[in-house]
């Protein structure tokens, strides 16, 4: 590689488990320089390499996931290994979607205390539908098994969630996107068939 080239891996949030992406972009194109991370990446986007509305989503990252200035000098990067190679190359966040989603937990039972609010992050659980992050509840031992019967899901708002829904669309529209507005998991756990609160409940 010359000092003209620049090894960059594209690290898109919709795509988390797929592959990653790596490019060699060339520093001088049609007579113009490319001086700067915000130089670089005006130019992929002129290319049209990535979609323009995720343009507010990009950043950058070195190699080890710290954040870089979009004003860092590429010669700079490149003279401390920055970039230089596929090893070392730079990272392109591309945060189309939430990395994360937040839930909380409403017992249908309880009228004091408030609702406990939890973050799982998509990547690693591996979620795409509510079914999914239903099942890692469980799974995890987050909830007791009895439960798994008498649970549902609500929007922020009281809207019905169902389990074949994507999460994806629901972080679009800023349903459990952040702490303060988190889906509802609805546990009706006034009875659960269990023989001690049957001989309550009958």
């Amino acid at each position: 590689m010359t000092p003209n080239e620049l090894w960059l891996t594209y690290h898109q949030a919709s795509r988390y488990n797929k592959p990653v992406t790596a490019q060699l972009v060339e520093l001088e194109f049609q007579n113009q320089k490319l001086n700067d991370l915000e130089d670089v990446l005006e130019h992929l986007f002129r290319q049209g390499f990535i979609e323009v509305q995720h343009r507010p989503l990009s950043y950058w990252e070195n190699h080890d996931g710290q954040r870089l200035n979009a004003g860092r000098a590429v010669e700079e990067l490149l003279k401390e290994g920055a970039g230089a190679c596929p090893q070392s190359a730079l990272r392109l966040v591309i945060a189309d979607c939430p990395p994360h989603v937040w839930f909380s937990y409403v017992y249908t039972h309880k009228t004091v205390g408030p609702a406990v609010t939890q973050r799982v992050k998509l990547a690693e659980a591996k979620l795409g539908i509510t079914a999914h992050l239903t099942n890692h509840i469980f799974h995890s031992g987050y909830l007791p098994a009895r439960y798994r019967t008498v649970v549902t899901w609500q929007g922020p708002c009281g809207r019905k969630i169902e389990e074949h829904e994507r999460l994806e669309d629901l972080l679009t529209a800023g349903e459990g996107h952040c702490e303060t507005s988190p889906l509802r998991l609805i546990i009706d756990a006034t009875c659960t068939h269990t023989r001690t609160c049957h001989s309550v409940c009958h």
